[in-house]
């Protein structure tokens, strides 16, 4: 896989450079293919595990948010897991191929979140393998992609649906890429609007701990599971739920004025030097503004929020591809 990707690298004019990301030439064209629905993009930002032995199932059901069980047979979800107190330490899209699983994540985190769950793990039978030298993960548009689903698993590797319009491949072979004919390539910064785009945030190195589930939003995309049996934080997560105390929740703007950076802490004029978000995803604009998604308290989103970093730089909202319940 390796030589596939240093060999595409080079047809595309392409280089990873620190921190892992992408960088293609461009960056204009890039953006125009995203908005085209035409951009694919290999997630170099991005880390494969794969879990599997005979209690896979009913280990993950017992750690992760999501419903593991409901995706055993062949099925795709978002999902996180959580420390005790319910603060995020990963989220994650988990592949289910009868009963094996395979999970994508940010790289940054991967091998910490890999050894922590390998703890849990004692005598159940049992592996947690990191498998992304294995594969080479892409991600491409495709209006089809309307909901989460397995659309195909074959000896070239899996292809899956993540819904809002993206797709995920997990290719083992080189035979399985002539699907990006007519497609155009683009870089870790264009991927990360993709995201911004669908609404979907990932809990990174800069944001481990930061947030509990509903703060990304993921009961509404189908990562919570409130009906299942318990799993580090649930009762944490349950209280939020079900006691009306969603106080933060993942937005969408433009920030004009200054640069962003993942992690990067939001206040108001209210609260002082109290943060009260932070920036979860960036990507640049061709007008020089910069799209994001934030987790912001609700108060702070109807009032005036400001960078701590940058106070003059400006936030416009913008609309999620979803629906948020109202304020709690």
């Amino acid at each position: 896989m390796q030589q596939l990707i240093e060999q595409w690298l080079v047809e595309n004019q392409g280089e990873i450079i620190e921190g892992d990301e992408l960088r293609l030439p461009a960056y204009a064209q890039q953006l125009a293919a995203v908005e085209a629905g035409q951009a694919y993009s290999l997630l170099s930002k991005y880390a494969l595990l794969h879990i599997h032995g005979d209690d896979a199932t009913t280990f993950l059901q017992g750690q992760f948010s999501c419903d593991v069980a409901a995706i055993a047979a062949g099925g795709v979800t978002l999902g996180s897991y959580s420390n005790a107190k319910g603060r995020m330490q990963a989220t994650f899209i988990l592949a289910g191929v009868d009963g094996q699983y395979y999970l994508l994540l940010r790289k940054d985190i991967a091998e910490g979140f890999r050894r922590r769950l390998s703890m849990f793990v004692l005598r159940a039978k049992v592996k947690i393998d990191a498998v992304t030298e294995q594969y080479a993960l892409w991600l491409q548009q495709d209006a089809q992609a309307a909901q989460p689903a397995l659309i195909d698993v074959s000896e070239h590797g899996l292809q899956l649906s993540i819904g809002h319009g993206l797709m995920l491949r997990l290719v083992s072979q080189p035979q399985a890429m002539l699907w990006q004919q007519g497609l155009q390539a683009v870089g870790s910064m264009a991927t990360d609007y993709l995201f911004i785009r669908a609404g979907l945030g990932w809990v990174s190195q800069a944001t481990f701990e930061e947030f509990v589930p509903q703060m990304l939003n993921l009961e509404l995309l189908g990562g919570i599971s409130f009906k299942k049996g318990c799993y580090p934080g649930q009762e944490i997560v349950a209280r939020t739920q079900y006691l009306g105390k969603v106080k933060r929740r993942l937005y969408r703007a433009n920030v004009r004025g200054a640069s962003v950076k993942e992690g990067a802490p939001i206040i108001t004029a209210a609260t002082g030097d109290q943060v009260i978000g932070r920036v979860v995803l960036a990507a640049e604009m061709a007008d020089g503004s910069v799209a994001c998604l934030l987790v912001l308290q609700h108060t702070a989103w109807e009032g005036q929020p400001v960078l701590q970093d940058n106070p003059d730089a400006v936030i416009e909202k913008q609309p999620l591809p979803y629906n948020l319940p109202d304020a709690d």
